[in-house]
């Protein structure tokens, strides 16, 4: 029956039913998958007691000088780089409006304090009166008001002129101390609003230096007045000697806390902006150390692993190991990994204890690394 149906099908579709029926005949291989290519690095001793961190040099004093009403700027009478002295105009805006404010003010006092006199004498009338019995209490309650609100307008008014007076005086910027102009954020002409920056003036005289230092530095090497030594960028034969005045208690990063540093040569031609670099001591001492970036945090939280290299073999293990301080972008072992021992750098979390691997190797001549 079979024979006969096929032989009543077209030739075409009798040739398509055989080779399917043919391949069902036979198992699927199973698919190879090639090695993993992974990075390596060696577990190695740090022996390099000190890091070198870039340090910012700013003054002690600085700040944005601004209008304290706003208004329209009239003058500018300093540029970037120019050198100030405390109480030297630098800035001025239009007089007109703040001047117009205090007449209007002082008038106002002047209605308010008229206005007390009579309520006053009214005061005095009232009372009068209501000693002969002319007039009843609710009466004279009612003067007394008036005459309490009087007085409450008169304190009114000249906190007005008060106000109005210093509106008159913040129509000039005058410098807060002796320093110089680093930044000149406005232009005579503009139309700016209260607070809005004018100038922007730095000390001189007391120089210090910001860093981002790395959690995990040692904290007896951050206590205040810890002595450190530093060099300018571009010119390691001359040390300036620093000073931690205080460290952040905050950070930002995650990883970094800023600390700010005194520099005791006062007498050393630094620049704000200017660079250097801080030897800071590290948190690792002759140390046997791996990358960060290999070690594999476990997932109940109790420990930490990576994945060694066994090159005999070509295959990898994993391998828990204990964890020391951290140093940058390295990390101190304690335990589970001997010097020389080959760890994987790159893709770790999707490896599998045992699995086959073949080292990377760049192709590049300027590739020169634990690699190979």
């Amino acid at each position: 029956m079979t024979r006969q149906r096929l032989s009543a099908l077209p030739r075409n579709y009798t040739v398509t039913i055989l080779i399917l029926l043919a391949g069902c005949r036979h198992d699927d291989k199973a698919v190879v998958q090639p090695p993993r290519a992974v990075q390596l690095a060696t577990a190695e001793i740090t022996d390099d007691a000190k890091s070198l961190l870039v340090a910012t040099i700013r003054q002690e004093q600085r700040a944005d000088l601004a209008f304290e009403n706003g208004g329209r700027i009239t003058s500018i009478g300093v540029e970037v780089g120019d050198r100030v002295h405390r109480g030297q105009v630098l800035a001025r805006i239009e007089p007109e409006p703040a001047s117009q404010r205090l007449q209007q003010a002082e008038a106002n006092l002047q209605a308010a304090t008229a206005r007390l006199r009579e309520q006053q004498a009214q005061m005095r009338q009232q009372q009068a009166m209501f000693d002969d019995g002319s007039i009843s209490s609710i009466t004279l309650t009612g003067t007394k008001v008036q005459l309490e609100t009087g007085m409450a307008q008169l304190r009114s008014a000249m906190a007005d002129r008060a106000l109005a007076q210093r509106a008159v005086r913040q129509q000039e910027i005058r410098a807060p101390y002796d320093g110089n102009v680093v930044a000149r954020l406005q232009q005579p002409g503009q139309d700016l609003g209260p607070g809005q920056a004018v100038l922007r003036v730095e000390g001189i005289g007391h120089p210090q230096a910001v860093a981002l230092v790395p959690i995990g530095t040692p904290m007896e090497a951050l206590s205040p007045g810890k002595v450190l030594r530093a060099t300018r960028s571009g010119d390691p034969h001359t040390t300036l000697t620093l000073r931690l005045r205080s460290l952040s208690t905050r950070t930002s990063t995650g990883t970094l806390v800023e600390a700010i540093f005194d520099i005791d040569d006062r007498n050393a031609a630094l620049l704000s902006g200017q660079s250097l670099l801080l030897t800071m001591p590290s948190s690792l001492h002759a140390a046997l150390t791996i990358p960060l970036a290999s070690v594999l945090p476990d997932e109940r939280g109790e420990g930490a692993s990576v994945f060694v290299y066994d090159a005999a073999r070509g295959i990898i293990r994993r391998r828990q190991i204990e964890l020391g301080a951290i140093d940058g972008e390295r990390i101190q072992i304690l335990a589970g990994i001997s010097r020389g021992e080959q760890v994987i750098t790159a893709g770790a979390a999707f490896l599998s204890d045992g699995e086959k691997v073949l080292p990377f190797r760049s192709s590049s001549s300027l590739a020169d690394g634990d690699t190979k």
